[in-house]
């Protein structure tokens, strides 16, 4: 049998890479576990560190790579980042796994993304792009604070939540010098964070964060927060309540017409569950990612986890690609085959005529 080949698409962290804006870069435990997954569904695997080059690298190997297993994240072009990967394997007609161009673009632009999932009745909280010198229109306090176009709480502290004019100016001040984009600063919303991720149609279970658990009690998830909470974070088991978020969820993911996998944050206030944002190339390290924690609440091993992904696009791409995958997928469909197997269900949902099935009990 002939073998897939696939390049693996990522931002390489390096040492010295400590600063906060290469948080989305990706470690050494995660490129091996990712690799190692890939080789077990019957690949031959190629590392694309993605940089200024990736065109080039990409197109010298277009007749070759049969899939792009797609994690790239940390170009420096704003809300274009993310899009980059995408838009040159569609110029040069190679599959990729994930979410097209202009997914990406929507969803890394906050506001945006904000506006699209509101217009299919997905609740969000009220907000306003700021830079300095504007001035606030009918939001109150406590207000949150942070960058309209970035990923993995880059951008974002505790100083976040901020209560009154001083604090306002000086947050929007600060990120339009650090980061040279608007603020995007909308209602502070109190309750409980909740994360939700789907694999093609399959819903994880939800992960619920109570910030009041978790040591020195934080408003919000920035970096410390994410390298501290994990002990704390819980899941929550299959009720009406929880299928009331999913359909939230699966609202959000189809009206920003997201692709193979994602992962969604949320918030509660009053008993109102509010969308926060996307996370369309959600991290996927092997053991301390939302992603991979959710997967193992559903019976899910991370290899088996990256198998379904890539299944997931394959199937999709399949019919517009078939010279690229005939004959080279028995090993994949075999591996997706039996994790759906072994994974744990709890029913399904129906949503404008798709099924999407819940993961966990």
């Amino acid at each position: 049998m002939k073998k897939l080949n696939i390049a693996y698409t990522c931002n390489v962290r390096k040492p010295g890479m400590d600063d906060e804006r290469y948080g989305e870069f990706e470690g050494p435990a995660t490129i091996a576990a990712v690799t190692a997954a890939l080789e077990r569904i019957g690949a031959e695997v190629e590392l694309i560190d993605v940089g200024a080059d990736i065109y080039h690298q990409l197109e010298k190997r277009k007749n070759q790579i049969d899939l792009v297993f797609n994690n790239a994240e940390g170009l420096e072009e704003k809300e274009l980042r993310e899009a980059i990967v995408p838009f040159f394997c569609e110029h040069l007609s190679i599959p990729y796994t994930g979410s097209s161009p202009k997914t990406f673009i929507n969803k890394m632009d906050k506001a945006t993304a904000k506006r699209i999932v509101a217009y299919e009745g997905v609740p969000t909280a009220r907000f306003q792009l700021m830079v300095p010198g504007d001035f606030l229109k009918d939001l109150y306090f406590p207000l949150m604070v942070k960058p309209y176009s970035e990923g993995t709480s880059i951008g974002i502290s505790q100083k976040s939540k901020v209560h009154d004019l001083s604090q306002l100016t000086e947050a929007v001040e600060t990120i339009y010098a650090q980061f040279h984009q608007p603020a995007l600063v909308e209602e502070f919303l109190p309750g409980n964070e909740y994360t939700i991720g789907l694999i093609g149609n399959y819903v994880l279970p939800i992960l619920e964060i109570d910030f009041n658990k978790i040591p020195g009690q934080p408003q919000v998830r920035d970096p410390h927060v994410k390298d501290i909470e994990n002990p704390y974070i819980s899941h929550l088991a299959w009720s009406d309540k929880a299928e009331s978020f999913a359909k939230y969820a699966i609202t959000a993911h189809e009206a920003l017409e997201v692709r193979d996998y994602n992962r969604m944050d949320f918030r509660m206030r009053d008993n109102q569950l509010y969308f926060l944002e996307a996370n369309v190339i959600p991290g996927i390290h092997p053991t301390e990612a939302d992603l991979t924690n959710m997967c193992r609440h559903a019976n899910v091993a991370h290899n088996d986890m990256v198998a379904l992904i890539v299944n997931t696009a394959v199937q999709r791409l399949s019919s517009r690609y078939p010279e690229r995958f005939t004959g080279k997928t028995k090993i994949l469909e075999e591996v997706a085959k039996g994790a759906l197997e072994r994974a744990a269900t709890a029913g399904t949902i129906n949503h404008q005529g798709r099924v999407y099935t819940l993961f966990g009990t």
